[in-house]
């Protein structure tokens, strides 16, 4: 696994940002049939996205993956 730089440009953080709504919705989107194992896959992406959101933006993350 490959660290980030310490730092990040605030221009840099908006794409990072911008590029992970655009990952958010494509999984919200995604045209599957439903089933409980769907809904907990999603979860789990949505909590990994909100992570990186959360690292990028330097929080910390409390999203935990249902």
């Amino acid at each position: 696994m490959t660290t980030m730089p310490q730092t990040l440009s605030s221009e840099q953080q908006e794409i990072l940002l911008r590029g992970l709504r655009f990952v958010k919705n494509a999984v919200a989107l995604e045209m599957i049939d439903y089933t409980p194992q769907v809904e907990a896959d999603r979860r789990r992406q949505y909590a990994a996205i909100a992570e990186l959101e959360a690292l990028i933006n330097g929080r910390s993350a409390a999203v935990p993956a249902r």
